[in-house]
């Protein structure tokens, strides 16, 4: 199948189109392809093509998009640039790395929500809390080791938006994105 997207794509591109349509154009293709055709896909940006493609990794759209269209089971729930899409989500996420154990997270009025990666926890502040305020609250508590401040992803927004964390195989999503 990686084969037939390279073909499909270079035929796409081979006459310098204004505008080029992907459909998951990731599809089937090892990670070394994968960035090869990132690359060539923001190229034609640089050089002024307009780059319309579904996907359903957010990651991919997050890395080569401007603006995003975020479409759940055929109708559009969110739209803007990346910015927009991003702020439109609210809260920040703190990345958490602690030597030992970290005090029950989930119980600060401050935190909305926790994911425990083993490693590391990130955690979803309550709309209006700070990064400061949870700072605060831990300082004392647990030796930190790493304290980051970051804006929700792309995945982490469409999962928030659509308001739930995982999809039945059913639910069929369509996800897309527009890099200019």
């Amino acid at each position: 199948k990686g084969m037939q997207q390279k073909v499909q794509f270079v035929s796409t591109v081979i006459h310098g189109p204004e505008l080029v349509i992907l459909d998951e154009p990731f599809s089937g293709l090892d990670p070394v392809n994968t960035e090869l055709l990132k690359d060539q896909i923001l190229a034609l940006r640089d050089h002024g093509a307009t780059v319309l493609f579904s996907t359903h990794i957010m990651d991919q759209a997050e890395q080569l998009c401007d603006y995003v269209v975020l479409i759940d089971q055929g109708r559009k729930v969110l739209d803007g640039t990346l910015d927009e899409v991003k702020q439109s989500a609210g809260g920040e996420v703190v990345v958490l790395e602690t030597r030992g154990a970290a005090p029950d997270l989930a119980s600060l009025p401050m935190v909305a929500a926790v994911s425990d990666f083993g490693h590391h926890r990130e955690i979803q502040l309550s709309d209006g809390a700070s990064p400061d305020e949870l700072l605060a609250a831990l300082v004392g508590k647990t030796s930190i080791r790493r304290f980051e401040v970051r804006r929700p992803s792309l995945h982490e927004v469409f999962l928030r938006t659509v308001g739930r964390t995982a999809m039945s195989p059913d639910e069929e999503t369509q996800d897309q994105a527009v890099a200019r």
